[in-house]
C-alpha cells in the first residue's frame, strides 16, 4: 500500500472517496451528536468527498435510524426511520 492508512475508532469510510470522505469527517465529527446534527455533518463530509472525487457520483442517501419515543410505555424495539437525500453541486 503506498501513502499512510487513515483509520478511526469512532466511524468508517470506505468506498472511492473514502480518504477525502475520512479527513473532513474526522475534522467535523465530534461524540455525543444529536441525530439531526449528525445528519448534517455527514451531508458535509460527503459533499466535500464527492466534489473532490470524480468517481464517486452525484449525491448519497442518509437513513437517520433512532429509537421512536413512546409516552405510553409502548414497545422499546420501535424505530424511526428518515430518510435524507444529499446532492452535490454539478459543475
Amino acid at each position: 500500500m503506498l501513502g499512510a492508512q487513515s483509520t478511526s475508532h469512532s466511524f468508517v469510510c470506505s468506498g472511492v472517496a473514502s480518504r477525502s470522505l475520512h479527513g473532513t469527517a474526522e475534522a467535523l465529527w465530534r461524540p455525543n451528536l444529536e441525530g439531526e446534527e449528525l445528519v448534517d455533518i455527514c451531508g458535509r463530509a460527503f459533499v466535500s468527498a464527492l466534489e473532490r472525487d470524480c468517481y464517486s457520483g452525484y449525491g448519497a442517501v442518509v437513513y437517520l435510524i433512532q429509537a421512536k419515543e413512546t409516552t405510553d410505555g409502548g414497545n422499546e424495539s420501535d424505530v424511526c426511520i428518515v430518510e435524507y437525500c444529499i446532492s452535490s453541486r454539478n459543475d
